[in-house]
């Protein structure tokens, strides 16, 4: 293989490893009697005995999307 395909190939895959993402997520609490709750736009983790109170005025169960 002659050096020009040679420096092709190796631009190539610098570039796509130069391009490459990583998601990072946090990991929910530990904690027994912590539930996901949706609440404006951001996932927060409450005691079960504030679920209802989330639901109530429009958070929703679950992580985020």
């Amino acid at each position: 293989m002659n050096q020009f395909i040679k420096s092709i190939i190796l631009i190539l895959i610098i570039l796509c490893f130069g391009c490459t993402t990583v998601v990072i997520k946090e990991k929910p609490p530990e904690s027994k009697g912590k539930v996901a709750v949706c609440h404006k736009g951001k996932t927060i983790y409450v005691d079960e005995a504030a679920v209802k109170a989330h639901l109530g005025h429009g958070d929703y169960l679950g992580e985020c999307r």
